[in-house]
């Protein structure tokens, strides 16, 4: 038992941390409570919604969702607080939670899950939990956004090359690889044209003094009837 009163304080406060706004011994619910729970989970789609945006493509319909996402957590998991199925209905939304279209990257993902947790911690009740949690999460993720802005950019490419299909012609790719690159994969080779043309595509590290125009410029000059794509984007593998 904590005999100094700052102690005493301290334990208090984190009590409250993990003690919720609403009452489980009654089956009434206070508007005003339901209110505070929405108005905070708001709040909190706000700012999520504003972080995703920083460095990133979006849509506006993405963003107007991933800010309502959190009240609509909230009022579904309020909805059936304290009744025997609260979990099942949390397992409930989040199956019912589905998307036409595959996310287009991580960083959506982590944010629709963000918006979940948030809904789901002010819909029971623990609405400073959820301020606390959602800023330390926002806050890490806006800081290695901004140290990755400063660190030196990226270098993997994925390299796709279109040409027609002749041994010293790959000579030359080889080349330009080993010049401009200090590390190259070979990833895949497809023929088209009943084996006239041929597709490769490579996982390259660039040199940190070569940039995407130099290796480009130089595949294109070197070989005739080339298509040469670079980009920093990862092939996607579909999941059933």
């Amino acid at each position: 038992m904590p005999h100094n009163p700052s102690e005493k304080v301290q334990v208090t406060l984190m009590s409250n941390l993990f003690n919720s706004i609403f009452n489980d011994a009654t089956a009434t619910a206070d508007p005003l409570q339901l209110l505070l729970a929405l108005v905070v989970s708001l709040f909190l789609g706000l700012a999520l919604s504003w972080a995703y945006k920083q460095r990133t493509l979006y849509t506006r319909e993405f963003v107007i969702s991933l800010t309502l996402l959190p009240c609509l957590m909230t009022l579904v998991i309020f909805l059936v607080n304290g009744s025997l199925g609260t979990s099942i209905a949390v397992a409930g939304t989040f199956s019912l939670i589905r998307f036409r279209s595959a996310t287009s990257g991580s960083r959506e993902l982590i944010a629709i899950f963000l918006a979940m947790i948030i809904g789901l911690a002010a819909g029971t009740g623990y609405l400073l939990l959820a301020v606390l949690f959602t800023i330390f999460i926002l806050g890490i993720w806006l800081l290695l956004e901004k140290q990755q802005s400063k660190s030196n950019h990226q270098r993997r490419r994925l390299l796709t090359i279109t040409l027609p299909n002749k041994e010293d012609r790959l000579d030359t790719i080889q080349v330009a690889l080993d010049q401009f690159c200090t590390e190259s994969d070979l990833i895949s080779v497809d023929t088209s044209n009943a084996g006239e043309s041929l597709q490769t595509v490579y996982e390259v590290d660039l040199n940190p003094q070569v940039d995407d125009f130099q290796l480009t410029s130089y595949l294109t000059s070197k070989i005739s009837q080339c298509d040469v794509s670079l980009t920093k984007k990862a092939k996607k593998k579909k999941n059933l």
